[in-house]
């Protein structure tokens, strides 16, 4: 008897062994039933999502559904998502049982920019030209003024706009910065301008020296001058100056 215990254990390891060969075997000719798409973002819209991602599948002449595992081409896949301009990395693409898993992160928009002839394009938070989609419903600070239209999606941003991006930044960190500034206006001296969305004055910014300063002064001046004053007695404020807010009267 003492022999039976040992044996037992060699039989039902040498059956897992064979079952798991089986399924290691029959699993590529299975047929994919599903595709399922995961979409990590930073925004609230979600500008590619599963119907965007068939989309996609479809147009590359890529079929998933009703084709047998081994048949499909994931690396194929990956590579067509990683050319998408609006993933930032393209996590993993696996099956899972019968299901196609497409996993990825989008990039984090955060500037609308509109160029001087009318066109207009996204800017992520690495500073990355992204193409304009209507799916993007955020409220996005707004970018315009003297801003060409020379610049592709996957590239850098140009220097100004990468300057926008950083005050942008700055500004949605803060809850009343973000709720005051809505627009940066780049002038014909390429300085910064910002739009209020509270008494409509124009705010000559400058540049990004001394910014943080910048922006506190102003929110004292909104909250300890303007609130008592009134929000419309001011055309303009100018903040380019250290330590101090120059205003000019409507």
């Amino acid at each position: 008897m003492k022999y039976v215990k040992p044996i037992v254990r060699i039989l039902l390891s040498i059956t897992l062994v064979v079952m798991l060969v089986l399924a290691f075997v029959k699993m590529p000719r299975q047929r994919c039933e599903h595709i399922q798409v995961v979409a990590h973002t930073q925004n609230e819209s979600v500008v590619l999502s599963q119907a965007g991602v068939e989309a996609l599948l479809a147009d590359a002449k890529i079929e998933i559904i009703g084709k047998e595992m081994k048949e499909i081409d994931l690396g194929e896949i990956a590579t067509l998502l990683k050319n998408n301009p609006f993933i930032e990395t393209v996590n993993f693409v696996h099956f899972a049982g019968k299901r196609l898993v497409i996993d990825y992160t989008l990039r984090e928009i955060v500037l609308h920019v509109f160029t001087s002839n009318g066109e207009h394009y996204f800017v992520d938070n690495k500073g990355i030209v992204v193409p304009f989609t209507m799916k993007m419903k955020d409220y996005l600070m707004i970018v315009n003024g003297n801003v060409s239209d020379n610049f592709k999606a996957g590239r850098k941003a140009p220097g100004k706009i990468q300057d926008a991006l950083a005050l942008a930044q700055k500004i949605n960190q803060n809850d009343f910065y973000q709720a005051q500034f809505r627009q940066i206006y780049i002038n014909n001296r390429n300085e910064m301008e910002l739009t209020t969305t509270v008494g409509g004055q124009t705010i000559l910014f400058g540049d990004l020296k001394n910014a943080d300063e910048k922006l506190e002064n102003l929110k004292t001046v909104y909250e300890n001058g303007l609130s008592h004053k009134g929000y419309n007695t001011y055309a303009q404020l100018d903040a380019r100056y250290k330590n101090r807010i120059i205003a000019t009267r409507k």
